[in-house]
């Protein structure tokens, strides 16, 4: 089993269009959902196949044509995509998630967090994992979303088998999943794993309405254990393939001052001060985070904020013309209730400004817990040039599989000059034999 894995992780880079997928389509919206392993045919390469992030939630590639006025060309926004996150892309990397990319666990290492944990510190939260401690080395425990895993067997375990939520473990066996399809707005995913006494059921519905995407996740504990988790969606967002810095915003609905968060990371060498790159103000009812300066390769940022026991974990981004608001209706603010708030971070680096809302779940056996995420698009400031772009189609924008290529050519003035580039820059990787992902005039047209 080692040696299969160890040669599936350095497979060559597929492109993002040639990974399976449901693209779906409401309005102005078009949004890829990438496929599971078991929803796949035999030889196709899926686009997540790691240990991290829940299966069903590769939420991404979202293109939204924004309204323009009379007589003026419209223009497709490209979010949330993989171009420039992990690129290129590894599907057995466990942080290679895209868009909506979420995570049963709290985010750190270890099986559990059983000292204070989270905002309300709440004891005995388990990270996302069933059955860890129970299992010897070599024997199988449950990560939620992901299914049934070998402890042990990731690339950065060690003696003491502590659980390693960022490295890549074997799978004991295939994870199942189930696909509905309704309609060309919604798309529903479900999946049960089973160890002993314990056992879950994820099941992710994903509908589009006009201007609005609507996540809803429910998680049913099939054991005969109670457990705590914690749940968030990373928001692996991005606009047009620009890199993290000026023209991004985002405001979280937090009322605690600006300088009310924490960085550990600063103080632990692996992240740089979020004031070094933003504005950080707080107006009435929410912390605004301007970005001033580009955030260079290689360098992370993450700002944990501190108890705000108001807010229901809503939040805006602002990009390339267009505003993305996130609420959960189903979130309460006190420990004691069924969905509750376990804290709020934002994360950052050149190919993502991550909010990341944090969820507290409590389960009794055979009991579920449902929330949504419900995100709305809206038109913002318009860029400069954005009324000069080349016309779109958008039927053809969203029906055609996602290439980043073909937004680019939409968006980049002197097509002839860019074309004359790319064909050179795509001889010269034919000429190298690496495939055909990786568009290298990307960072350089979007800077």
């Amino acid at each position: 089993m080692k040696s299969t894995t160890l040669l599936l992780m350095i497979a060559p880079a597929v492109a993002v269009s040639s990974y399976p997928n449901v693209t779906l389509t409401s309005g102005e919206l078009a949004v890829t959902v990438y496929l599971p392993r078991s929803l796949a045919s035999d030889g196709e390469q899926v686009f997540y196949e790691s240990s991290r992030f829940d299966h069903s939630s590769m939420i991404g590639s979202i293109r939204r044509r924004r309204k323009t006025r009379p007589g003026h060309r419209s223009h497709v926004h490209s979010m949330y995509g993989p171009d420039i996150w992990r690129s290129p892309h590894n599907p057995y990397y466990p942080g290679s998630g895209v868009g909506l990319a979420s995570e049963f666990g709290v985010g750190d290492d270890g099986d559990f967090c059983t000292y204070k944990c989270g905002w309300y510190g709440v004891n005995n939260v388990t990270n996302g994992v069933l059955g860890y401690q129970e299992a010897r080395h070599g024997e199988s425990f449950l990560k939620i979303g992901v299914g049934e895993l070998i402890k042990g067997t990731c690339q950065d375990c060690d003696i003491t088998d502590g659980y390693k939520f960022n490295s890549p473990y074997h799978f004991a066996s295939l994870p199942l999943w189930s696909m509905e399809q309704p309609s060309v707005g919604k798309l529903f995913l479900e999946h049960e794993a089973h160890l002993k006494t314990y056992g879950y059921r994820v099941r992710k519905e994903i509908v589009l309405d006009e201007d609005t995407i609507i996540v809803t996740t429910t998680l049913t504990n099939l054991g005969t254990l109670p457990f705590a988790t914690a749940w968030y969606s990373h928001h692996f967002f991005s606009c047009d393939n620009a890199p993290i810095g000026p023209g991004y915003q985002v405001e979280l609905d937090l009322e605690e001052k600006a300088q009310m968060y924490d960085e550990p990371g600063v103080l632990a060498g692996w992240s740089s001060k979020l004031a070094n790159y933003a504005k950080i103000s707080s107006p009435p009812d929410n912390i605004n985070v301007l970005m001033k300066h580009f955030i260079e390769p290689g360098k992370r940022i993450k700002a944990e904020f501190r108890k705000d026991e108001k807010t229901e974990g809503s939040f805006t981004l602002n990009a390339c013309g267009t505003l993305i608001h996130e609420d959960m209706p189903d979130i309460h603010r006190l420990p004691t209730d069924p969905v509750s708030m376990y804290g709020f971070n934002l994360y950052m680096e050149r190919g993502t400004i991550s909010p990341e809302p944090m969820v507290l779940i409590y389960l009794e056996p055979s009991h579920s817990k449902t929330w949504t995420q419900r995100l709305v698009f809206a038109d913002g400031v318009p860029e400069k040039d954005e009324d000069e772009s080349v016309p779109v189609n958008l039927e053809q924008s969203m029906t055609a599989p996602f290439s980043s290529k073909q937004h680019l050519q939409t968006q980049v003035s002197g097509l002839v000059v860019m074309l004359v580039v790319s064909m050179g820059a795509f001889a010269l990787l034919a000429q190298r034999g690496r495939g055909r992902y990786v568009a290298i005039a990307d960072a350089q047209l979007t800077v």
